[in-house]
């Protein structure tokens, strides 16, 4: 097994590498829990400054760097972080056949991207904008579940969009939070449709696209053994930090009660 890296922060172990090289060695999860390339080659040479997103000149030797809005923003210093330039993996279709073999319970988002390609499983919906916006890059996304796939469609509503992300949000439950990647899912939503797998307690669960951990936190919190592998460097340092975070945050609670 080849990767860069490899961290143990409690329950959770995280690989820095490619996944199509890593899960082959790995011990079978009990579920993969992922959020995958779309393939749909997103542009994400944008960044998130106070819940604000605007584009940003690109320089590659720079790449991760602090940098200028391209043309001015909505803050006094108009500094922002850089994403490196695009997402690995999303700049071709997205098969999802070795996640969908390497377990029986699976809960892959994108699927209004790929379900073609999928067997049939439950539909679960995230409406990101329930103010009733439409947003450029779509008003919401769908995740297929293996478990139980005559069940009924479910929805999450979430605001989850421009200033309701940030320190300036005011949203209940996004407020306060930063997005760590480009393509980040709020933990909240993680927490909500990890219980469509129905999961013993101590499952394994495995997100082989782990980018920035949320599926990382939300499982640890819930009692659960976490595998998480991530190719880009700066995602999985952040992810590191945040899934360290959860864990301590889970032991505080656990001495509370």
């Amino acid at each position: 097994m080849t990767y860069q890296r490899k961290e143990v922060i409690g329950n959770a172990t995280l690989y820095l590498g490619d996944c199509l090289e890593i899960m082959p060695a790995l011990q079978r999860p009990c579920a993969i829990f992922s959020d995958p390339p779309y393939g749909q080659a997103v542009n994400t040479n944008v960044v998130s400054a106070g819940g604000s997103r605007r584009a940003v000149i690109y320089d590659k030797r720079r790449e991760g760097a602090t940098h200028r809005y391209a043309g001015g923003g909505l803050h006094s210093t108009g500094l922002a972080r850089q994403w490196p330039k695009g997402i690995k993996g999303d700049d071709k279709p997205f098969d999802p056949r070795h996640l969908i073999d390497a377990t029986d319970k699976w809960l892959l988002w994108g699927a209004h991207k790929f379900g073609h390609r999928l067997p049939k499983a439950r539909t679960l919906v995230w409406d990101k904008v329930p103010t009733g916006k439409v947003r450029d890059q779509g008003d919401g996304e769908t995740a297929a579940c293996s478990v139980d796939p005559n069940a009924a469609l479910r929805i999450y509503r979430l605001l989850w969009d421009g200033v309701c992300v940030g320190s300036a949000a005011r949203h209940e439950v996004t407020a306060g939070q930063q997005r760590e990647h480009p393509t980040q899912k709020p933990e909240a939503l993680i927490a909500w449709c990890l219980p469509f797998l129905k999961l013993q307690p101590d499952s394994l669960v495995c997100d082989p696209y782990m980018g920035a951990g949320s599926t990382g936190m939300a499982v640890v919190k819930a009692g659960h053994r976490f595998v998480g592998i991530e190719l880009e460097p700066l995602y999985f340092d952040a992810a590191c930090r945040r899934i360290e975070d959860a864990q301590r945050q889970g032991s505080l609670f656990g001495a509370a009660a």
